[in-house]
Order: C-alpha cells, then structure tokens, then sequence
C-alpha cells in the first residue's frame, strides 16, 4: 500500500522526537509500511465473535442494532449485517474493527479500545460504569436492548470504528431498528455504512448517508407478522375484512438521511399484498425509483414518466371488502443523488488522493422479488 502524510509544520523536528516512539514502526526510525513516521493507513481486524446468548423470543419485541456518535463516542461508522439465520433462540454478535494507524502495533492498540456496547436504555448510551447493571444486555438478553460500539477512552478518534454482524432467530416477528454513519474524515479512504438484512419476517426501520442498503425479506413473510397463523388464515377467508381479526400490519421503512445519496434494494415475495411507496427528494433528481417486480395485473402502478425519481405501487389486492393501499408497507426513500466515492476494504486505499478510487451514482430505489437470492 502507498502512504498518507501529515505535516505538522512549525515545531516539526519537536514533535517527531516527541512521537517518535509511538509513531515508528521499526528499528531503524521508519512506520512499518514507509520511510515517514507520521504515515498512517488502513488496517482492518478480522471478524470475532463478542456475544452468544439466549435470545427469547416470549419477551423481546424491539432490537437496536448501531447509532450515530453520541458524546464523542459509541460510533460504529461502518457496515451493518443482520441475519435471520438462527434456528433456536440466540443472539451472536460479530465485530469487525477498523482504525487508521502508523503501523499494526498501533493498530492493535486501537482494536483493543474498541468494544461491544449492549444495554436495554431508552435514553443516550453512557459508559459501562455507569448504566444499570440490571440493564446489561450481554447478563442476559432483555426487550429493547441497544448494539453500539464503545471506545474505552477519552473520545473515539474519528477514523476508527466496528463493522457490526448480528445474527437472529429465524422465528423472530417483531421490531429491528439499524442505524449506521459514514467514515469521510480521511479523503484517500471513505468508508461508507452499509446496512444488509438477511430474511427479514417481521418489520424494522433502517437508516444510513451514503451507504448501500439490501434487504432480503423472508420467503413466508405474512402481511401481519405478530399475528397468529389462525388469525392470518380467518383473514384469508374473509378476504382481509377490516374486522378479521388481524390489524397489525407489517412495516418497512428506508431512508439515506438529509442530505444523503443512498442507493436501497428491498426484494420480497411474490404473491404478499404489499403496498410501496419510494421517493427520491431531490428535485429533478435522476436516480430511479424502479419496481422491478411490478408487471401483470397483480400490481397497480401510480408513477409519472416526467418525474421516475418517485412512485407509489399496490401488489396483490385481495378486492373488497380489503382496505386498499393496506397490507405490508414498505417505504423507500432517498435524500440525495450524487456520484459517491468509496471504499470497500484496506486494499482500496489510494495515498494523497483527494477522493477514494471507487465511485458509483446513488440515491437510486428498487424493489424487486428474486434480485438478492444470492445475497
């Protein structure tokens, strides 16, 4: 990999005989990875595991999962996995650490500051030491427990963070909500959040800046997933009639923040009756709004050809006496639509470059049944 300098300018020569034990990597006075003390790259951990736990699914109804930075610290700034791939119940949490350091001594350290932060709150995350030990999540799994990211110092310098992995049962019906920022303060290595779900069955709210989002609902999603199977089926019979005794309609809702260019796919099943709704907010935007899925006379399509930023789309109605414009909802939306420069791993990383190698067009929404059965 190439190096990235800092100039210190006056008082130079006195910092460098200050630093010099922290910044050099080697004997001879140099980083491990160039001649200049002050470079500094990025080095990335390896997945490990920081939780496995009962997940009991009588009692949790609501999950957390990242966070923007709070207090100077308990940011992730990285990608977001959540897969529903558990057949019991459990809870597993991976963390994959990231920091931009001189060398992987430096880095190492870095690593070790970094830990999971789980805890059921309502309110800001604080330090360990001082939340409730009633409420520590990782003593045993609680309704609304949070996932953050915490740094074991003064503040968390802005280039590090975790990319964060949780896995969930499969049975899980209720509430996920997801939260992750970007990484821009090094130019030459824009580390964009990424958010993907696995078999989504129940509802969640996700959001992001100018990341990529993907998610793969569940081959049996239900237009209700709280409800019971007997409810769904007297609600199939009665051709969902408003007193059927299933009301509890499931959600989906995206965004890339304001002002933020995100480009979101959502993939769900053929066949459920599904109300979508997606936007792009820019005016005169030329990101798309694509429903991909959207064909035949399944699907009722509300989507002007002079503004295909945005659009609104019925699957499935089941007729009278169904409420239209009900069943699962999904709502897509997209704040910005620019050329997005970003990173995928260390090895993207391009020294003095003002902006990183990689760069795409986002802000971009799609809705689709198929496209991510490899994801």
């Amino acid at each position: 990999m190439k190096k990235i300098c800092s100039a210190f300018g006056l008082g130079c020569g006195l910092a460098l005989a200050l630093l010099s034990t922290a910044c050099n990597g080697d004997d001879n006075g140099t980083s491990a990875t160039g001649d200049d003390p002050f470079a500094v790259f990025p080095f990335e951990d390896e997945w490990r595991e920081v939780a496995n736990m009962p997940f009991p699914l009588d009692t949790v109804r609501t999950i957390s999962i990242g966070g923007r930075e709070s207090n100077d610290n308990f940011a992730n700034r990285g990608d977001i996995e959540v897969l529903f791939d558990q057949d019991g119940e459990t809870i597993i949490v991976e963390m994959r650490k990231y920091a931009m350091q001189g060398d992987q001594a430096e880095a190492d350290a870095a690593f070790e500051k970094l830990q999971l932060w789980a805890y059921s709150s309502t309110g800001n995350p604080e330090k360990p030491g001082q939340m409730d030990p009633e409420d520590d999540c990782t003593q045993g799994w609680q309704d609304g427990c949070k996932i953050r990211v915490y740094y074991d110092g003064l503040s968390q310098p802005v280039r590090s963070g975790a990319d964060l992995r949780v896995h969930l049962p499969k049975d899980y019906r209720y509430t996920l909500n997801v939260e992750t920022e970007d990484n821009t303060s090094e130019d030459a290595y824009k580390q964009r959040g990424d958010i993907t779900v696995k078999d989504l069955c129940g509802s969640a709210t996700l959001r992001m800046e100018n990341g990529v989002a993907k998610v793969r609902m569940c081959a049996g999603l239900e237009e209700g997933p709280t409800c019971t199977s007997d409810q769904i089926s007297a609600c199939e019979d009665m051709n969902w009639d408003a007193n059927c005794g299933c009301t509890d309609f499931g959600q989906l809702k995206i965004s890339s923040l304001d002002p933020f260019a995100g480009n979101i796919t959502v993939d769900f099943p053929a066949g459920l009756w599904a109300n979508v709704a997606m936007e792009n907010t820019v005016a005169g935007s030329e990101c798309l709004a694509s429903f991909e899925n959207c064909t035949g006379g399944d699907c009722v399509l509300d989507q002007s050809p002079e503004n295909l930023a945005k659009g609104k789309a019925e699957y499935n109605y089941p007729g009278e006496p169904a409420t239209p414009g009900v069943g699962y909802a999904f709502n897509l939306e997209a704040n910005g639509c620019e050329t997005v420069f970003y990173v995928d791993d260390p090895d993207d990383y391009v020294a003095d470059a003002m902006d990183s190698s990689k760069s795409e067009l986002r802000g971009n929404l799609n809705v689709c049944t198929g496209c991510l059965a490899d994801l």
